[in-house]
């Protein structure tokens, strides 16, 4: 990459990342090592230098004025002109320089948060909170970009100081111990703030994750929530939540406020004592007017690094805290890549899961059950999103390529997310009109004003619920798996859409393997085998009459879902 363009965005491959804060947090500022160097340098130029200008005045004071040599004068003050043009100049392309280092580092964890759920699948809602991605994607992003940003003016600030220390040390030793005694004492009064800051930010970041999920689970159910008079309680514990995080963020404000006020208040301090050394130093004759006017202005120069140095310690501590997070969300377990992965088996082979004792051969077979998370797990075991001794004819599930996998099964969650975009493209496929007839899904595009074409926001919120749910059925149809495995795929529609339903995906999936899980007698009338499922276990086989005449307790379970 050329210093003087921007980075591609977003990059071919985010790489492969540590899981520890600060390990992730060095990481992502590396990984553009030129860009990296660069902008470091560039900060020396531009920050560092500032604080040593003063060096200038000495020769100008010292041989220009009290000399009274107008040759030497004007030589000190272009040479000020000139390292002023320099810091100038350094600051301009410092800036450009850390905006594309702050860029490639977000770009980067958005890479690496939406490669990692793509690959948790399903298992992401298992495994953590809606709030907690979303405050990935749009808080911790923006925090590590800022922390990233900071480290520049870190080591320009730092620079900064030493190269006073140093100038003040050739000046008059006092006075150079004064500035490390100065420095140090900041240091260590704000070392235990900067600690506490960091445990309650933690806290607070937990917050916004809790309040995050809370409004996303408002938004996603608010008709449902309406519907059965939830509203309120929902409100209420918003909230609830919502007060938690003020309090949380009015605890940042301790540390924080102590931080500014040493800030503020240490360099000043440390200014009156240098003044009033070199002005004692000046009067025994130890140092010159033109050294003692340069140190008033090292000492002055140095309260902006000081103040930023505080600044950013605060900024790259909220970094870090976002930082974990993202790591939080790369340490999810996730299937794990098989070394040497077989071949799945020929077309029509029988789909097992020995833990359940469920069997899916080509044809419908219908899973009866009250408990629809036990059938959820087993529906996961046998497509491979859960550990499991599943086997796809002779092969275990667990040793079959990811890719084949997931192209020759398809879980079909009822409540599946669905992405912003046209309807054609939201359906995806290859035959997608065919899928949405199928799917009784042709009065939804019939509604919509440009049909196909309509653009639909995430989750398609305008739609009802069982419209939606007729979308997600389509899209599942339109993928065209070997075997399609679906948990209550009608439960929003009513009963005659659900006919409509049953009838036309009987004769769109003929000789292929579906399940459905639903105890709703018209999938479990037109299915060629009922699995009766109770406590995780398949309790009974057969056909709905068969099982209806010999099983009590399935025939209440049907009774339950007609009443």
């Amino acid at each position: 990459m050329s210093l003087l363009r921007a980075p591609e965005l977003p990059v071919d491959d985010p790489g492969e990342p540590p899981t520890r804060s600060w390990r992730l947090f060095a990481w992502l500022g590396t990984r553009r090592k030129a860009l990296a160097a660069a902008v470091l340098i560039s900060a020396v130029f531009s920050l560092g230098l500032v604080p040593v200008m003063p060096i200038f005045l000495t020769g100008a004071v010292d041989d220009g004025i009290r000399g009274r040599d107008w040759g030497a004068l004007l030589a000190w003050a272009g040479a000020l002109t000139l390292a002023g043009s320099v810091a100038a100049v350094s600051i301009v392309i410092h800036h450009r320089l850390t905006v594309w280092w702050r860029h490639d580092a977000q770009y980067r964890v958005l890479q690496l948060a939406t490669r990692k759920t793509a690959r948790l699948g399903s298992r992401l809602g298992r495994q953590t909170t809606t709030g907690n991605v979303v405050s990935v994607g749009v808080t911790d992003v923006v925090s590590i970009g800022r922390a990233i940003e900071s480290l520049a003016p870190t080591v320009g600030c730092v620079t900064g100081i030493v190269a006073v220390a140093v100038l003040l040390f050739s000046m008059s030793a006092p006075l150079g111990l004064t500035v490390f005694i100065g420095v140090a004492a900041v240091a260590a009064l704000t070392g235990p703030m900067l600690r506490s800051l960091q445990a309650r930010y933690g806290t607070y970041r937990r917050d916004v994750g809790t309040v995050t999920e809370r409004a996303a689970d408002i938004v996603a159910g608010l008709r449902v929530l309406r519907g059965v008079g939830g509203e309120d309680r929902f409100n209420a514990a918003y909230r609830r939540d919502s007060q938690r995080l003020k309090r949380s963020g009015y605890g940042l404000a301790a540390p924080g406020a102590w931080i500014d006020a040493i800030s503020e208040g240490a360099p000043a301090i440390l200014l009156g004592a240098v003044v009033w050394m070199s002005a004692r130093l000046v009067a025994s004759g130890d140092i010159t007017v033109g050294q003692m006017v340069a140190a008033y202005g090292y000492t002055a120069a140095l309260l902006m690094p000081v103040r930023w140095l505080l600044g950013t310690a605060m900024t790259i501590i909220q970094g870090e805290v976002a930082c974990a997070k993202v790591c939080e969300l790369l340490v999810l377990p996730e299937r794990e890549t098989p070394r040497d992965p077989m071949r799945g088996p020929a077309t029509g082979a029988e789909l097992h899961d020995p833990e359940s004792g469920l069997t899916l051969a080509p044809g419908l077979t219908a899973v009866a059950t009250a408990d629809t998370e036990a059938a959820a797990l087993i529906f996961d075991r046998l497509a491979g999103l859960a550990p499991s001794e599943a086997t796809f004819g002779t092969v275990p599930v667990s040793r079959m390529d990811s890719g084949e996998l997931r192209r020759r099964i398809l879980p079909g969650d009822h409540d599946a997310y669905l992405f912003a975009g046209t309807l054609t493209a939201v359906i995806g496929g290859t035959d997608t009109k065919a899928a949405i007839t199928t799917a009784a899904a042709d009065d939804v595009v019939d509604s919509l004003p440009d049909g196909l074409g309509t653009e639909l926001d995430n989750q398609a919120r305008t739609l009802s619920g069982g419209q939606r749910q007729r979308l997600r059925l389509a899209r599942a149809l339109a993928a065209d798996p070997e075997v399609l495995l679906l948990l209550e795929p009608t439960s929003a529609v009513d009963s005659h859409t659900e006919a409509r339903i049953t009838d036309r995906l009987t004769a769109h999936r003929h000789g292929r393997t579906t399940a459905i899980c639903s105890a709703s007698p018209l999938w479990l009338g037109r299915a060629d085998r009922v699995a009766f499922v109770q406590d995780g276990k398949v309790a009974a086989t057969g056909t709905h009459a068969e099982l209806a005449h010999s099983r009590p307790d399935y025939r209440a379970l049907v009774n339950r879902e007609l009443s």
